[in-house]
């Protein structure tokens, strides 16, 4: 079984990313083990977090015992589940959310922003991906890249929540670590005066965004703020080469607000306004192309264009939901209950289909949708008429 790091599963698990969705699309192995629970980051819910978490074990358990299977692969996939949160410290730092994913060749333990809308545990031949689609897909979620000369972080938030990213080992954790100086080495002179060195300035900044661009933010399309002091923001966006970086940045010394805690607050007005302009975009890009036959909005024939690797970028309504599931092979939607463990939303499906042929999904506002049927798909070349 692979993607197993028992001591990440015991102690801090990450949050979930974009990327954990990609890899969870190719599963073809069965069966998958999927299990949500909101938790809370209050200590003084330890208890019940573990508690909500077993009891959707008990579910897996008896939905396995329901299958016809490999008593060793049972085994393995129960010991996994029971393997997580053994360590006290594990439940202390939890987040809204806690997304748990095993198979017999995949093993991820994730912490969420938002609380899943109830706890499950399924047990089916493909991940149930559907609330963790809408976490790392909202249209709310940004980064903030906190920077000064003696310390790096970075956070994600959301417009009610925020959780600070465990950083890859190449982010430099200041400047003197960037530089190759410490501040009690023989060099601390050249530490002090590197602070108004341009050239050494650059040379942090450069590390600092070469290593988020590579390990945190520069695969997705998250708006990424940077809050730093306005005498340094000019040049650390001179220097940078993140797409997602916003023109419009905090500009203060970050950590000040951390300890106060005001960093949502005053990021999020920042955040809100550029996800909003991202939103018009996204719209206006979907009736361009639907102006030259590269653009969907009829829920069949969405659903047959992401089973044929079609599409580009898909909206979806945030609230929307049709039940059903799609025939993989002949791209039909099958409306009603699924019934067969795959799906029971054929908006879930349409979704998975685009990600696995590396087309972006996007859920927004209701009522910033350019359609009403739930989806609206710019295509990657207009649809043959039948």
């Amino acid at each position: 079984m692979s993607g197993n790091d028992n001591e990440e599963h015991e102690t801090n698990a990450p949050m979930l990313e974009w990327r954990d969705i990609n890899a969870l699309t190719l599963a073809e192995e069965s069966p998958c083990v999927t299990i949500y629970v909101p938790t809370s980051p209050v200590s003084n819910y330890r208890e019940e977090n573990r508690i909500l978490y077993k009891d959707q074990i008990k579910k897996v358990r008896d939905a396995l015992d329901e299958r016809e299977m490999d008593k060793y692969v049972r085994a393995e996939l129960l010991e996994q589940l029971e393997s997580v949160g053994t360590n006290e410290v594990f439940w202390t730092h939890q987040q809204y959310g806690l997304a748990v994913f095993v198979s017999p060749e995949r093993f991820l333990v994730r912490r969420m922003m938002r609380s899943p809308d109830e706890a499950l545990g399924i047990v089916a031949d493909s991940f149930h991906l559907r609330p963790a689609l809408r976490e790392t897909s909202n249209w709310m979620r940004y980064q903030v890249l906190c920077v000064s000369l003696q310390e790096v972080a970075l956070y994600d938030c959301d417009r009610e929540n925020i959780a600070e990213v465990d950083l890859h080992s190449d982010v430099p954790g200041d400047m003197g670590e960037a530089l190759g100086k410490t501040e009690n080495s023989a060099n601390r002179k050249d530490f002090d005066r590197s602070g108004n060195d341009s050239t050494d300035l650059k040379q942090y900044f450069q590390a600092v965004d070469q290593a988020i661009r590579d390990h945190h933010n520069g695969r997705t399309n998250r708006p990424l703020i940077l809050a730093m002091v306005s005498e340094h923001q000019g040049l650390f966006r001179e220097v940078s080469g993140n797409p997602n970086l916003l023109e419009t940045g905090l500009d203060q010394d970050p950590f000040e607000a951390i300890r106060q805690s005001r960093l949502g607050e005053l990021t999020w007005p920042i955040a809100e306004q550029a996800s909003r302009t991202q939103v018009e975009r996204w719209i206006e890009h979907y009736q361009e192309r639907q102006a030259h036959q590269e653009g969907e909005s009829a829920l069949d024939k969405v659903a047959y264009a992401a089973t044929i690797g079609q599409i580009e970028t898909l909206l979806i309504d945030e609230e929307a939901r049709v039940e059903g599931t799609i025939d993989g092979n002949s791209g039909r939607v099958e409306r009603g209950a699924a019934g067969d463990g795959r799906t029971d939303d054929v908006l879930d499906a349409i979704a998975e289909f685009v990600i696995r042929a590396d087309g972006e999904v996007r859920f927004i506002p209701g009522d910033r949708m350019p359609t009403d049927t739930g989806v609206a798909a710019v295509l990657r070349y207009a649809m043959q008429p039948e």
